[in-house]
């Protein structure tokens, strides 16, 4: 049952925000008599949706559910009413809550009422599922995912800057898939003025992420006819950047947060993503350009890097990984490899680092 309820979670991934996508199934005996899922932002969350559906066959019902029931009003009353008001028997569901206005609380709230309450079935699957919203809620950033498209020797374009397209249309259909799956995309200032790129889902359903640009001196202000100069985007920027060009992007519904710059003048990957995690951004998707993600691999701040490698040679061109050197092979990161698999043509492989790693 609790497989079942994570498929459901993992229906709704990034259409949620920020809310996580929840996955509850009502069971009478063997039978499943009402399931849901957390609906788009503002929606009924997925324990209240699942007894609504069931109606007056909910009491004694047993809920399975992916992450304990909020026990708070929000946007939408606590589900801890609408499970004691419905009559449920007992409530299962896989891991606590990790939020200051939850953590446990609902266990409480439900056996109080009369509930049996069972914690811990599926926990692995179910932490899998919500990883993006347990990550921001116990370390106030956002869960941050590397993709990088690259030929064989490394490259993301040729000398001339073309990059169209390196990667078969199956591994880009799967990267439309993972901008469907986070709360936000980032790019680098370069990368906007030379591809102008949208980044929105095109290429598979879902919901478009809102989107970053690193942009140190806010470059962008002279650049207002480009995509992302729209409501939507966050431009992150040092103290480097005229207040005059912050006032020109705000008229176009772009907002601006500054940061603290590196050492070289650049914004503070560490720093942008505590800003972002104080602005409710739950996870992040690095596209690029090449110094962006060097920048993310460079301070080690990032949870997940999905590797395309297309069967291509481009010989001299961008870096995939730039603007980062170390003296000593021992002296890199450690990389863990999750899996591997063919995408189309090209290869996937998904790494994580290696926390371990002295």
């Amino acid at each position: 049952m609790m497989r079942r309820a994570v498929a459901l979670a993992k229906r709704g991934l990034g259409a949620t925000y920020p809310n996580p996508s929840v996955g509850a199934l009502l069971v009478q005996g063997d039978r499943v008599i009402a399931t849901g899922r957390t609906a788009p932002t503002g929606g009924p969350h997925a324990e209240a949706r699942a007894i609504a559906k069931a109606g007056e066959d909910a009491r004694g019902a047993t809920l399975y559910v992916t992450l304990e029931p909020c026990s708070h009003h929000g946007r939408t009353p606590p589900c801890t009413d609408a499970i004691i008001g419905a009559g449920v028997a007992r409530v299962v569901y896989g891991v606590d809550d990790a939020a200051r206005h939850a953590a446990g609380r609902a266990r409480g709230l439900l056996r109080e009422a009369g509930v049996v309450v069972d914690v811990g079935p599926g926990a692995q699957a179910c932490a899998s599922v919500h990883e993006h919203y347990l990550h921001h809620v116990e370390r106030g950033v956002p869960f941050v995912t590397l993709k990088t498209a690259a030929s064989l020797d490394g490259r993301v374009s040729v000398r001339t800057g073309d990059s169209k397209w390196i990667t078969s249309t199956p591994a880009r259909k799967l990267g439309h898939g993972l901008r469907a799956q986070h709360h936000a995309i980032a790019v680098g200032i370069g990368t906007v003025l030379a591809d102008d790129p949208s980044l929105t889902v095109r290429l598979t359903k879902g919901v478009d992420p809102l989107r970053v640009v690193f942009d140190s001196r806010l470059r962008l202000a002279a650049a207002r006819d480009k995509a992302v100069c729209a409501e939507g985007t966050i431009v992150v920027h040092t103290a480097a950047a005229r207040a005059r060009d912050a006032q020109r992007l705000h008229e176009c519904g772009v907002e601006t947060v500054r940061v603290q710059a590196t050492g070289d003048g650049r914004v503070s990957v560490r720093g942008a993503l505590r800003a972002l995690g104080r602005a409710d951004v739950r996870s992040l998707l690095v596209e690029g350009g090449g110094a962006l993600v060097g920048a993310f691999a460079k301070a080690g701040a990032w949870d997940r890097w999905f590797w395309f490698t297309a069967p291509k040679v481009l010989g001299e061109g961008t870096a995939a990984v730039g603007g980062v050197s170390w003296a000593k092979v021992a002296r890199t990161p450690a990389l863990v490899v999750e899996r591997r698999k063919a995408v189309g043509d090209d290869l996937l492989t998904v790494l994580r680092p290696r926390r371990d790693a002295p």
